[in-house]
Formats: structure tokens, sequence, C-alpha cells
């Protein structure tokens, strides 16, 4: 019974724990799938393309407008460069051009272009009005043509601007929608060529372009007559530039990073240079041949290999004597011998018995051959006898 009464919870609490390990793993594996999804339907790119685009058939797109213009015999074009003398009206929704394109569109509006502006934000868009009748500058729906100096909306009735500003009309050429101090639409005359300039793109969409005389207002400008040459001018594809990395980095960034660089090398240049005479510097310490031969010797005794040891010893000495008798270095014992003799004077036997005597078999042999062969070092290459 006690058995069964103390294993029993452990079995449960094993459970348990077994449970609780896949409830969480479950609840990671759901978290991680919401995730995916969430991740894939925000990054879709809509269906209906992307806001003023004309090619973008969704209510806030400009397909419509394309449509209407070619059914009144306009020549469409789509192009992210600043147009030639070939076209006759340029349309800007959203002005997202670059300094040097602004300056090209200024001087293709100079030399006789009609440039239609729709955004108020627009470098070409005059200053939006400030307090007037028009609720402080708003353009509502359902707005009337009021005082218009414009001959082209002559005819034209009510739009809808779908929201919008309104333009100071003080200097303007002509304007339209308004009160007479601030209007909607309103024109400029740059050399030969002019500016229209509309206080918001709402209007040209595809949810707003059949309300009202929308669709008349548009025409005027873009369609005036058949065979008109209309080009929608839009950003550019992003990465299709030719400016890099660096082009974005600013002048002062820049500016920074060239003084670390010159100050980099004035440190490396000022730690490279040693003033004064060169320093003379100790030369490694010799150590005696006694000693050297000592140190091998007793390294070589750990391997418990006494013959091994007295081997490596008579090859030092052969390679020493030959050195010092300007021998070759593979030069057999009994030579090194001979002329060690023929010049010193030195037995013959004793060095050849030194370079290739009887095995060492004992660590007793092995201290006397190492103190023979420092007596023929001191003998021969020291000249000083023991």
């Amino acid at each position: 019974m006690s058995a069964v009464a103390v294993g029993a919870p452990a079995s449960a609490g094993g459970s348990g724990g077994r449970g609780g390990r896949r409830g969480a793993l479950l609840f990671w594996v759901v978290l991680g799938v919401v995730l995916v999804l969430v991740a894939v339907l925000a990054g879709r790119p809509p269906a209906d393309g992307d806001p003023l685009s004309p090619a973008a058939t969704g209510p806030l797109g400009a397909k419509a407008l394309v449509l209407l213009l070619e059914d009144l015999g306009a020549d469409v074009r789509t192009t992210t460069e600043v147009p030639g003398g070939d076209v006759d009206v340029v349309l800007l929704l959203s002005d997202q051009t670059t300094e040097s394109q602004s300056e090209e569109l200024e001087r293709w509006v100079r030399d006789g272009g009609t440039l239609v502006v729709a955004d108020p934000g627009s470098a070409f868009a005059p200053v939006p009005a400030g307090t007037t009748e028009l609720l402080g500058g708003l353009v509502q729906a359902s707005t009337p043509p009021g005082p218009c100096t414009i001959d082209a909306l002559a005819d034209a009735g009510r739009i809808d601007t779908l929201g919008g500003l309104a333009y100071d009309a003080d200097g303007a050429a002509g304007q339209c929608y308004g009160d007479g101090d601030a209007a909607f639409v309103v024109t400029a005359a740059v050399d030969d060529g002019t500016v229209v300039s509309f206080g918001g793109a709402g209007m040209f969409t595809n949810e707003a372009l059949g309300t009202l005389d929308n669709a008349v207002v548009a025409a005027a400008f873009l369609a005036p007559r058949e065979g008109t040459t209309v080009a929608f001018l839009e950003p550019p594809v992003p990465g299709s530039g030719d400016e890099g990395l660096a082009d974005l980095i600013g002048p002062g960034v820049k500016a920074a990073l060239a003084q670390l660089v010159v100050a980099f090398v004035v440190y490396a240049l000022w730690r490279a240079r040693r003033l004064g005479p060169p320093i003379e510097e100790p030369q490694p310490v010799q150590i005696a041949g006694s000693e050297l031969v000592a140190a091998v010797g007793e390294l070589l005794q750990q391997s418990r290999s006494p013959d091994d040891a007295a081997a490596v010893l008579r090859d030092d000495l052969r390679r020493t004597l030959c050195r010092y008798l300007g021998l070759a270095a593979a030069t057999p014992p009994e030579v090194v011998a001979q002329v060690a003799a023929d010049r010193t004077g030195a037995d013959p036997e004793a060095v050849h018995a030194a370079l290739a005597g009887p095995p060492v078999t004992t660590d007793h042999d092995l201290v006397t051959l190492a103190q023979t062969h420092e007596s023929i070092r001191k003998e021969l290459l020291h000249g000083s006898r023991t």
C-alpha cells in the first residue's frame, strides 16, 4: 500500500509535465502560423494597383482617366522620364520628381508645354490660401465654378473634389471653383507654357471621375482636342536610379570620415618614425656546448633508450667537426676522424670511437660518451686539454 501511495503522485506529475510541454509546443506552433499568415496578408500588394496609378483599377486608381482620354482621341503615355517636345500635356497626380527632373520639367514648360499638377505639395503648385470664405482654404464636395476666368471651363458645372485645398488666386492668370480670393483650380503662365494647378487629385480617381462634371474639367485640360499627347509622369521604379550608397551620404558625414582617415595616416606616420640613433639591442645569450649536450642528454634519457641518445650526440659532434674542418655534412665518421687527426694531431681511433663506437646500453655509458664528446670539443675546437 505504501509503495502504491508513493508512486501514484509521481506518475500523475510526469503525465502533467508531458501535457504541459505539449501545450506549450502547440502554443508556439499556432503563434508561428498566425505570424506567417499576418506577414503574407500584410505584405501582399493590393490587387487593384497603387493609388493614383494610371494602371490601377481600384477606387483610388486612375485607370478610368486613361480610358476617358483615349476615348476622346488622346495619345496617353506613362513614363518616368521628363518627356520631349512631342508631348503636349504632362500630368502630375503625385509629384515625386527629383531636383534634376524638376529643372528639366520647368524648361519643358517654358518651351510651350502644359503641365497639370494635382499635388498641393508640388514645387510647381502655388501657395495654398490662408483664411478665406472657403472654410479656411478647404474645398467641400459639390463645389460650384464661382467667378471662373478660365475659358476652357466656361461651360463646366459643379465638381466633387473629394477633398483638397484652395490656392491663393491673387496674381493667377486664371481661376475657377473659388470665391475670387481663393480657388481650387488656378493657372499660371510660364514663358510660352502653362501650369494648371488643382488643389487635390481626388477628382481624378476612378471613384470620383464620373461624379458631376469631374470628367468635363479633366478633359478640358488633358484632351482639349483630338490627337493631344498626354504623359502621366510617374515616380521611377525603386532601384532604377544611378545613385549609389556613397551618393546618399551627406557632405558633413563624408568630411568627418575624411578627417578620420587623415588623422589615422598622421598617427601611423608618427608612430612609425624612430627619432634618434639606432638603439643597440643585446644579443641572445649563447649557451655553452656542454650545457646544451647535457640538456639534450637529459631529454633523451627520459625515452629510456641510451643508444638513441648516443646516436644524436654522435651525429651532433660529427656535424660540428665537419663545419670546423670544412668538410661536407655527409662525410663518413672515419674520414672525419682521419682529417681531424691530420690537422690537429688528435688520436684518430679515439675520435672515430666517439663518432661511431659500439652501441650504448646503459645510462653510465651514455654519460661517459657525453663527457668524451665534451673533451673532444675542447681539444679540437678550443685548443684546450683537460
